[in-house]
This record gives C-alpha cells, structure tokens and sequence, in this order.
C-alpha cells in the first residue's frame, strides 16, 4: 500500500511539473505570435490617412508598445484587448503609449 502511495504521488508531481512547462511554453508561444500580430496591425492602422505615422517611425512605436505589453502583461491579461471599447483595454494600452512616448 506505501509503494502504490509513494508512486501514485511521484506520479502526480510529474505531471504538475508537466503542466507548469507546458503553461510556460503556451505562455511564451501566446506572446511571440502577439507581438508579431500586434506590430503589424499596429503599423497598418499607425501608416493610414493623411495624418499617418511615416512607416520608420510607426514600426519603432509599435515594436517598443509591443515590447511593453508582452514585458508587462501575462496572455490571460493581453486577451482583454481584443474586448472592443472596454475601459480595461483602454488603459492597458495607454500604459502603453505612455512608455513609448
């Protein structure tokens, strides 16, 4: 009985451990591809119109607020910004405006 105890938990801290990485994992993939989606839409919206960012100086911005929302905010916390009009989003991206200014 001890033995089949001892394994059962040896067992069970496995795939904690297990699961720890693979949420570091998901965490660090979830962010390189939200940088890379967030820099390109950034400097497509930043580079419109007439009163658009020159395409330099829009790709200097979007990747230091980039920079800023995956250094500053877990995945769980950067999927609020895609809640359109939502005042939680609002300040996380003035936050980041405000660190790239």
């Amino acid at each position: 009985m001890t033995l089949r105890t001892l394994f059962f938990c040896g067992m069970t801290l496995m795939m904690l451990a297990g699961c720890a990485k693979s949420q570091e994992t998901y965490e660090k993939n979830f962010k390189l591809s939200f940088r890379k989606s967030f820099i390109s839409s950034c400097v497509e919206s930043a580079t419109k119109g007439s009163n658009g960012l020159a395409a330099e100086l829009a790709r200097s911005k979007c990747d230091c607020m980039a920079t800023h929302l995956v250094d500053t905010y877990s995945s769980t916390e950067l999927t609020k910004l895609a809640v359109v009009n939502s005042s939680e989003a609002g300040t996380i991206m003035d936050g980041a405006i405000n660190a790239c200014k």
